[in-house]
């Protein structure tokens, strides 16, 4: 499992990056920017929120800056609601995604009962 963009630029993409154990753009146009733009969004940095978006625009432009902190807005609501509500991952996707969330550590930011269907 890799996002189609990290794919691109190598097999795996550079998870190191994502989870803050690695440094760099993991491979995808402006990866450092929005790692960091995923990052004030997940951790409702509101202050940081114009800083960020500046920096996007002044790097990507105003459109793209904005259907990237969108899709970072949607995913983590999303997330959060699923978890809240007990919304479990189906089997197949629990049982694809266990060296990913191992990789990742992602497994930390929800309750155990989420991975078992």
């Amino acid at each position: 499992m890799a996002l189609r963009e990290s794919v691109q630029a190598n097999d795996e993409g550079d998870l190191d990056v994502v989870t803050g154990r690695g440094e760099g753009d993991a491979g995808v146009p402006h990866g450092a920017f929005l790692v960091d733009l995923a990052d004030a969004v997940a951790r409702w940095g509101w202050d940081e929120m114009p800083a960020v978006r500046q920096r996007g625009i002044a790097l990507i432009g105003p459109k793209a800056t904005s259907d990237a902190i969108l899709v970072a807005a949607g995913f983590n609501g999303i997330t959060r609601v699923a978890d809240a509500i007990g919304i479990r991952l189906d089997s197949r996707t629990a049982n694809a995604s266990v060296g990913l969330r191992a990789q990742t550590g992602i497994d930390a930011f929800a309750p155990a009962e989420k991975w078992t269907a």
